[in-house]
């Protein structure tokens, strides 16, 4: 069962500066009433919700929200292209029994009136609604299967409450490792890439878009809680007015970045499975992680497996003495191997964790019909 970050809603309402008889609470079998009035000439529409004693929100929604969502007094507003972040945000958002509002956002520049039709019919079958408005973006290329669905909620009162849970989520992520292990697939969902370098095919690092410094250094903070230690300096964000200065032909800038590089990240990523919310995501990730020249390291060494070895043997086995030694050393260190004393002379053997790992990377070779490393 997925983490819940769990909300006493009475608390949060004492936290909102609310006017007095302007809003009545009361309570009900299944939760709080709240009826706004409108004494005063007050601007805005009476309404009535009703909201559970105790919301619950998964971390993985927050990271998603805070990724891809926005959020004013009035209203929720959540768009994304994957269908499988779009659910979540619907089955948190659900339980509060407010009308769900739904555009359709399509880039068509260079693309036919059947990607439009396309995309209607994507999102219409899989949302189960007919889409009631289209918004078609001219003056941009695609880079979506089916375009861009929001989803938005409309209620000045939820919305105060969300700021709060939002705010409040980002502190708890930040001090447990299980909530932010959920948290940075939400975010990396959201906002993260997966780069690819052209010479060697393989994956060189994993960014996590982020325009302010302070949103940057709070996703550090959540990915050195859950072990992965960052390298490389953030990539600063580019306004539209430095980009025209460097001669770039894009006019739209450029937003800065925390960059995930290095194979034992990369291990950590595969092994926590930090990119499962977007499976086009993964699937670039788990196809060139395989192109790494340390996974096939790492699977060389298979031919050891259940079996007790010494260092000559290594050497032996390779044929190539200094680097293979060091690969050993650094599969001991990085605890997928165990060594003992015997008789003046280290005995090795790979342990379980070298196992796992070895079987979870062949049997990605196996999905994408690639011939295994090993």
């Amino acid at each position: 069962m997925k983490t819940q970050l769990i909300f006493n809603t009475p608390n949060l309402i004492k936290n909102l500066k609310l006017i007095k008889d302007y809003y009545k609470i009361d309570k009900t079998k299944d939760g709080l009433l709240i009826t706004k009035d409108h004494k005063f000439g007050r601007i805005g529409r009476p309404y009535s919700i009703i909201l559970p004693n105790k919301i619950k929100i998964s971390p993985e929604v927050v990271g998603l929200f805070v990724g891809e969502g926005y959020n004013n007094d009035s209203s929720i507003i959540f768009a994304n292209s994957n269908e499988i972040a779009i659910d979540k945000f619907l089955d948190f958002i659900k339980q509060f029994n407010l009308r769900i509002n739904f555009y359709l956002e399509i880039s068509i520049k260079n693309k036919s009136k059947k990607f439009i039709q396309e995309s209607v019919n994507f999102w219409e079958d899989h949302l189960g609604i007919k889409l009631k408005r289209i918004r078609l973006r001219k003056e941009f290329n695609s880079i979506t299967k089916h375009g861009t669905i929001h989803v938005g909620v409309n209620n000045s009162f939820l919305s105060k409450m969300f700021k709060q849970i939002i705010n409040i989520s980002k502190i708890r992520v930040e001090k447990s490792k299980t909530l932010a292990i959920d948290y940075i697939k939400g975010i990396i969902a959201a906002e993260g890439n997966v780069n690819i370098k052209k010479i060697t095919n393989c994956v060189y690092m994993v960014r996590i878009s982020a325009s302010k410094e302070e949103e940057r250094t709070h996703y550090k903070r959540c990915l050195e809680r859950i072990g992965i230690k960052i390298f490389c300096k953030d990539m600063p964000t580019i306004s539209k007015q430095e980009g025209r200065l460097k001669g770039w032909k894009t006019y739209k800038g450029r937003a800065g970045a925390v960059i995930i590089s290095r194979w034992d990240n990369f291990i950590k990523i595969l092994n926590m499975d930090l990119l499962e919310l977007n499976k086009d995501k993964e699937t670039k990730f788990f196809k060139y992680i395989l192109n790494n020249k340390f996974t096939k390291q790492f699977m060389d060494f298979s031919f050891f497996i259940d079996k007790e070895f010494t260092m000559k043997q290594v050497q032996n086995y390779f044929n190539f003495s200094g680097r293979n030694v060091d690969r050993l050393h650094t599969l001991w260190k990085e605890g997928y191997a165990n060594k003992k004393l015997r008789k003046g002379v280290y005995i090795w053997k790979l342990n379980n964790k070298y196992i796992h790992l070895y079987n979870k990377i062949k049997d990605i070779s196996y999905r994408f019909n690639i011939t295994p490393l090993v």
